[in-house]
């Protein structure tokens, strides 16, 4: 029988922690420009840098810093990020959890 804790989903453990949860919401802000500027680049064809997209896929000690605030493994979330720009870069549908970035639908 599995162990119930690792079922949990990370919001389980943490939801009356309000510093964990202020730095959870500044990873999921910039994480979400970084995607905005992808989806940009990726539909007018420029491949060009920016920093948003720099802070989240480029190794840097102040992203690592919010990483350890808000309680996740960097490396973790910049894979997460890095396998969601290869599915959008290869056309396939991305489901985002954000409301304010696409409603929960279909990103294309």
């Amino acid at each position: 029988m599995g162990n119930y804790l690792n079922q949990k989903r990370i919001v389980e453990f943490d939801i009356h922690d309000p510093v964990k949860n202020l730095w959870r919401s500044v990873l999921c802000l910039s994480i979400e420009d970084a995607i905005k500027i992808k989806h940009k680049f990726l539909k007018y064809e420029r491949n060009t840098r920016s920093p948003e997209i720099d802070y989240v896929m480029e190794p840097n000690i102040d992203f690592a810093r919010v990483c350890e605030y808000a309680g996740l493994n960097h490396n973790m979330i910049r894979r997460n990020v890095l396998n969601l720009f290869k599915k959008m870069e290869n056309k396939e549908d991305v489901i985002l959890p954000w409301k304010r970035l696409t409603g929960g639908e279909i990103y294309q």
